[in-house]
């Protein structure tokens, strides 16, 4: 028996069939696929290395992302990577890493980041975010579902670099560096100004670098420019910053750049380490301008600055004596207001016992005893509202007693001459008298307002005058020593004895000129300005410290350095002269109101005297005046890796706006500002 055969299938059937066999495969493909993803996860992970670290030392941040390989035949775009903020650090970006793991079939990448703290202290780092999406099937259409990832949170503690063997001239350098020094042209002339130029290179965080403290005695300098190189290694940052200085040689012939040395801190081998330039000779041609060697004084020469011969005693620069001036100030207006109220409490009592019959008279006798005008003297229109208002009545109220006398007045002529045809009718005499008792009433608070302004004024006047005096001490033996090391031409000697004068008697100008002049030939812009400034701020009339501010490269006349040539004792003197014969000329012409109207042209102009001798005592002070004693860049924050910008001049004087810490903001001459040292300037307030 055959078996029947079987049907053949169709075309249509055939490709029915593979397709559902394609299906089926894709299928299982995607499923294997989702399996591998379930096995083999994406990893993400921050690490922080060195954990503890010195401030200016360099801490890496790597974030490292492992994709496995089925996971990134899946991937239909690239994930989303959001690095965290580092706050309170420098972050600097390191080359991104990339390598495979053929065991496990994985990609590694990592990124990296330097950071630099800038204070001691602990800080910490938030988790970095990963997103990415995978499809929930093969299908080119099928949705996707996004994955986020989150990093572990790592931080990272600073401490500063030893005490132990610090060098003297270390200035917070950290790192390991290379210095190198040059000079361009190296054939100058003299009075011509050159490059001086030093490299600092090797491995650490350039930015941070300071610049070095430089001096030589055949040349001057002048700080000029600063330049960083950034150089980013796998792990590590470095690269180079190049130093500028004008060098402009005083003296011809041979001369040489002697070893510059620069101290830095080693965090690698957690030590202190100086690196050394080579000398850089020069050969210097004459010039324009005559070179003259440097030499000591002898017998019969002349100092450049003339020097004060003596001290000249405690300055005051506001009244002296004080609290005699408050109680002399406080007590010039007492005569004045108990005159006014005893003739006030001398006239209520008559008053009371010859009251006025009339309103007119109740009128006229209320505003002679309270506001001291004579309604009989202002007949004028107007003229008795002007005169109240004088007296400091208000003028609605002055209007409302000028319409209340007219009214007076009518209801007195119209009962002898009776009433015309249009006139409107009088009122009766108890709502005049009403009227007036009750507009008396606040012609009387008013007055009494007026005369608590004049104890106002009393009392304005005396925080105006008031003014600080200093105990005066002796100095003379310092002062002797300095005269002495003076004329024998050690400058340097004689510019620290004057200063030991001068902080010995603090308010004495002599001590204060002569330590700015033996700065002056010290060298010492810095000192010289400190010196020739505060002297000038206890003697401000003096021309001869006004041309020696001028010899100062910095601007010493203008802005927050300026001096107004105005002693305040005497403009505190005038003021309390005008404030006595304005109370005294108000005592004599006093009836029974204060009659301030006739004295404001004493009393007024005295308090504004008083308010601008305050406000020079107050300039003069210079409590929130700086002088720059070493040049360095203004910083964008307080922190020595900040940005850099313009470098003030060494005696230049600026106004602390801000104090945070060991940082000054100021502003300075032209519209700079920035972050500054306190180390490196000295303040000029005068106590």
């Amino acid at each position: 028996m055959h078996d029947a055969p079987q049907p053949a299938l169709g075309a249509g059937a055939t490709k029915a069939l593979g397709a559902v066999i394609t299906i089926l495969a894709a299928a299982v493909v995607f499923a294997g696929d989702a399996a591998a993803q379930a096995e083999a996860r994406v990893g993400f992970r921050a690490a922080l290395s060195p954990d503890t670290i010195y401030v200016g030392q360099q801490a890496t941040y790597s974030l490292t992302v492992r994709i496995p390989v089925g996971v990134r035949r899946l991937l239909r775009r690239n994930p989303e990577f959001v690095p965290p903020e580092a706050r309170g650090m420098l972050a600097y970006e390191l080359p991104l890493a990339r390598r495979s793991d053929a065991e496990a079939e994985a990609e590694l990448h990592t990124f990296r980041r330097a950071l630099f703290v800038l204070t001691p202290g602990r800080y910490s780092i938030a988790p970095a975010r990963l997103t990415y999406s995978m499809p929930q099937s093969a299908s080119f259409f099928s949705r996707e579902e996004e994955q986020v990832l989150r990093s572990e949170g790592v931080s990272v503690v600073a401490i500063e670099p030893p005490t132990t063997g610090r060098p003297a001239d270390w200035r917070g350098a950290v790192g390991s560096w290379r210095v190198s020094a040059r000079v361009e042209p190296s054939d100058p002339r003299v009075g011509d100004p050159v490059v001086l130029t030093l490299r600092l290179e090797g491995e650490g965080n350039p930015t941070m670098l300071p610049r070095p403290a430089l001096s030589l005695d055949w040349a001057d300098l002048v700080p000029d420019d600063e330049r960083v190189v950034l150089e980013a290694a796998p792990l590590l940052l470095g690269g180079s910053k190049e130093f500028s200085w004008l060098l402009t040689p005083r003296v011809q012939g041979r001369q040489l750049v002697p070893v510059i040395e620069y101290a830095f801190f080693d965090p690698v081998a957690r030590g202190y380490a100086v690196a050394r330039s080579v000398p850089v000779p020069l050969q210097v041609r004459p010039g324009s301008v005559v070179s003259l060697p440097p030499r000591r004084l002898v017998a019969g020469d002349t100092v450049p600055v003339a020097l004060r011969p003596a001290l000249m005693g405690a300055r005051t620069v506001g009244i002296d004596r004080p609290l005699w001036w408050l109680l002399f100030a406080g007590l010039a207006p007492l005569p004045v207001l108990l005159r006014g109220l005893w003739a006030r409490s001398r006239a209520r009592p008559t008053a009371t016992r010859d009251a006025p019959r009339t309103p007119r008279a109740l009128l006229e006798r209320t505003l002679r005893a309270r506001a001291g005008v004579d309604v009989g003297a202002h007949t004028a229109p107007g003229a008795l509202a002007a005169a109240l208002t004088l007296e400091g009545v208000t003028p609605e109220t002055a209007a409302e007693v000028e319409k209340l006398r007219d009214a007076c007045d009518s209801a007195v002529y119209a009962g002898t001459t009776g009433r015309t045809g249009g006139a409107p009718p009088r009122e009766s005499a108890g709502s005049l008298r009403a009227r007036t008792e009750s507009l008396m009433r606040r012609v009387a608070n008013e007055a009494r307002r007026r005369g608590a302004l004049c104890l106002v004024m009393a009392a304005t006047f005396t925080m105006g005058c008031a003014a600080a005096t200093d105990d005066h001490a002796t100095a003379l033996t310092a002062f002797a020593e300095g005269q002495t090391a003076y004329a024998g031409g050690d400058y340097a000697r004689a510019r620290d004895a004057f200063g030991r004068a001068a902080l010995a008697a603090p308010r004495d100008a002599a001590a204060w000129s002569n330590y700015g002049a033996a700065g002056w030939q010290a060298a010492d812009t810095a000192a010289a300005v400190i010196g020739w400034q505060r002297a000038l701020r206890l003697d401000p009339t003096s021309a001869a410290l006004r041309e020696r501010l001028r010899r100062v490269r910095a601007p010493q006349l203008r802005g927050a350095a300026r001096v107004w040539p105005l002693p305040p004792v005497a403009l505190a003197t005038a003021a309390a002269l005008l404030w006595l014969l304005g109370w005294l000329w108000a005592f004599l012409r006093q009836r029974r109101s204060l009659p301030l109207r006739r004295v404001n042209w004493l009393l007024l102009p005295g308090l504004l005297l008083a308010i601008g001798a305050a406000y020079t005592d107050q300039r003069l002070a210079a409590r929130d005046l700086v002088v720059v004693t070493q040049p360095s860049p203004l910083r964008a924050l307080p922190a020595l890796g900040a940005d850099a910008g313009a470098v003030p001049l060494a005696g230049e004087v600026g106004r602390v706006v801000e104090r945070r810490g060991v940082w000054y903001r100021l502003e300075l001459e032209g519209g700079r500002g920035g972050w500054y040292p306190a180390e490196r300037v000295v303040s000029l307030a005068r106590d």
